[in-house]
């Protein structure tokens, strides 16, 4: 059982990790607008584990989805959509968990806590990725 855990903590730290990698979009930040209009540069403090779609996994499909959000002066994800998907509908579910599951850093201007609009994220699948 202890060993289970361990070996299951260490696979999601290799899945992050080479999902890093194979992913260039994702990075240490995104880039948001402030109010006034200025570019701001937000961290991300977490991410979760991403899921691989078990039906598309079982069909061979990979694909992307690119979500837009804004994030509120508490770094908490709001409006999220889904601006492109391909294949359409096929990882969308998981993209947006995925997204809604990520902590950024609360985004700021001036040294205020402001909201942040039109961030776009692309979240790629890609079966090579996933362990079996």
């Amino acid at each position: 059982m202890y060993l289970s855990k361990i070996f299951k903590a260490y696979l999601t730290g290799f899945f992050l990790f080479a999902f890093m990698l194979s992913n260039p979009v994702l990075a240490a930040s995104v880039k948001g607008t402030a109010p006034s209009g200025a570019e701001l540069t937000i961290e991300i403090k977490k991410l979760p584990a991403l899921k691989y779609p078990k039906r598309a996994e079982r069909l061979g499909v990979e694909g992307y989805v690119v979500v837009a959000f804004d994030l509120s002066e508490k770094g908490d994800v709001v409006d999220l959509r889904v601006v492109e998907a391909e294949p359409r509908m096929v990882f969308d579910k998981s993209a947006m968990k995925f997204v809604k599951g990520m902590r950024f850093t609360v985004p700021e201007e001036d040294g205020e806590p402001v909201m942040a609009r039109d961030i776009q994220f692309k979240v790629g699948f890609r079966l090579k990725d996933k362990f079996r």
